[in-house]
Parts: structure tokens; C-alpha cells; sequence
């Protein structure tokens, strides 16, 4: 590839990529932010006021996906755009079309990895490592927490978008061969058991306290932890949103801790 795009191009799209959802709207909902995300392209192939317009007819209609799942999509529509120019028919009719069919399904597929898994457990694990160190001595390593569940989230986030754009670009439709050669269900099945034994110290961390009262056993935080990680795996089993069990469960220790 790259034959008329050149790849600072591609590095300008993914790097807008990242505010594709600063102008959401109701009407359009994504259609700005997926036309301004490409126009570095559009300046690269077209040249003429009419050209140029007719680039923004064709991108500013309906679009809405999951934002790090869009640059796979824009990678496929910079293939096409580049092989218009090339002078191959057809071409640009075939362009809405891959937009509508790609983005129902991409939207699900990170709708499921980044909302329902990814989020909670860079949550879970900057929560733990903030727990981990509020009471060390040194409380100001605590705020490692938040910047590691910022850094877990984002490297991910950044990696799938990178990708998914160069891929798009380079293979065209074939990137749903690659998606899926991305094996995200084997990523969410780590992610729900290390989800559910993070969130199982943490509910420990936040409990030392619970058997000065009831209980004389230090075993109690063993049973406690493992009783959480189960109780977490079969809540997911059961289709409970990974959201719903982290924040109930944060809620519900921090409301034991206060009342015993």
C-alpha cells in the first residue's frame, strides 16, 4: 500500500481518532468526529474545492460505533478512498455501505471488551494498588493506583486503534479476519478471572478489620477473599454486567467497614 497515502497520514488519523466523540450529536451522532478524523486524507488525495467537498458529503452522514473500534472502520474507508483516486471503479459506492455494515458489529464487540471488561479491571486493579499502599508509610505511592488503571486502559485502548487502522488500511475488508484473529473472547475470559481475584484481595484489603468483632481466626480474609472471587465468577456466569458487581461490591465494603 501506501501509494498515494503516506503513513504520517494514517498517524494524523489515529491521533484525531482519539476525539471522535468531542462533537457527538444526536442527529449524527459520530459523523463529525469521523470527518475530522480523516481529513488529513482528504487533503492528501484531493486537491480541487469540489473534490474536497464531495469528501465531506460522503463522511459527514450517520455514523456511530464504539470510539476504539472506529479507526478499523476508517482504515477500510481510507483504502477505498485511496483506490478511488487510483482510478478503480465502483469504488466509492461501496464506501457507505462498508461504513453501515461494520459499525453494528465493531460497536458491539467494544462495547463488550472495554465497557464490560477492560474498564471495571483497570478499576479493580488502580483500586487495590491505592488500597495497597494508603497505609505503607508513604500514602503519596497510593496515587500509583489511579495511574496504573489509567495506563492499563489506555495501552489497550491504544493498541486496538493503532491496529485496527493500520490493518483496515493495508487489508481493507479483510480486517474482520484479523479482529477475530485479535482472539478477544480469550482476552475477556483472563480478564473476568483476574477481574474477580484483584477485586477478591481488594474486598480483603478493605476488611482487616472484620474479625475483631465477630471472629478471632485470621483465616477470616482467606474465606473472605476466596468467597468474593467466587461469588464475582458467578455473578458473571449468570450475565451480571461486570460494572454493576465492581461497584456494588466497593459500595457494599465500604458501608460494612463504617457500620462495624
Amino acid at each position: 500500500m501506501y501509494k498515494l497515502i503516506k503513513k504520517i497520514d494514517l498517524l494524523k488519523v489515529f491521533l484525531r481518532s482519539f476525539l471522535i466523540e468531542a462533537s457527538w450529536n444526536f442527529e449524527s451522532m459520530q459523523n463529525i468526529g469521523i470527518t475530522h478524523g480523516l481529513l488529513p486524507v482528504g487533503r492528501r488525495l484531493y486537491k480541487t474545492k469540489e473534490e474536497r467537498a464531495g469528501f465531506l458529503k460522503r463522511h459527514l452522514k450517520f455514523f456511530n460505533t464504539h470510539p476504539s473500534m472506529a479507526p478499523a472502520i476508517m482504515g477500510v474507508v481510507i483504502n477505498l478512498e485511496e483506490r478511488h483516486k487510483l482510478g478503480e471503479p465502483g469504488v466509492l459506492e461501496q464506501i457507505e455501505g462498508v461504513k453501515s455494515s461494520m459499525m453494528g458489529p465493531l460497536a458491539a464487540i467494544g462495547d463488550n471488551v472495554f465497557w464490560e471488561y477492560l474498564r471495571p479491571f483497570s478499576a479493580v486493579v488502580g483500586v487495590s494498588v491505592a488500597l495497597l499502599f494508603k497505609d505503607s508509610g508513604h500514602p503519596t505511592l497510593a496515587l500509583l493506583g489511579p495511574l496504573l488503571a489509567i495506563l492499563i486502559y489506555n495501552s489497550v485502548n491504544a493498541y486496538i486503534r493503532y491496529k485496527g487502522l493500520m490493518q483496515g488500511y493495508e487489508r481493507g475488508m479483510e480486517i474482520v479476519a484479523v479482529i477475530q484473529g485479535f482472539n478477544l473472547t480469550g482476552l475477556i475470559d483472563k480478564l473476568k478471572f483476574s477481574a474477580a481475584l484483584i477485586l477478591g484481595i481488594t474486598v480483603a484489603l478493605i476488611f482487616p478489620v472484620l474479625n475483631i468483632r465477630f471472629f478471632t481466626l485470621d483465616i477470616l480474609n482467606n474465606l473472605l477473599f476466596l468467597g468474593v472471587t467466587w461469588a464475582f465468577l458467578g455473578m458473571l456466569k449468570i450475565k451480571i454486567y461486570p460494572t454493576v458487581i465492581f461497584y456494588s461490591i466497593i459500595a457494599a465494603a465500604v458501608l460494612v467497614k463504617y457500620i462495624f
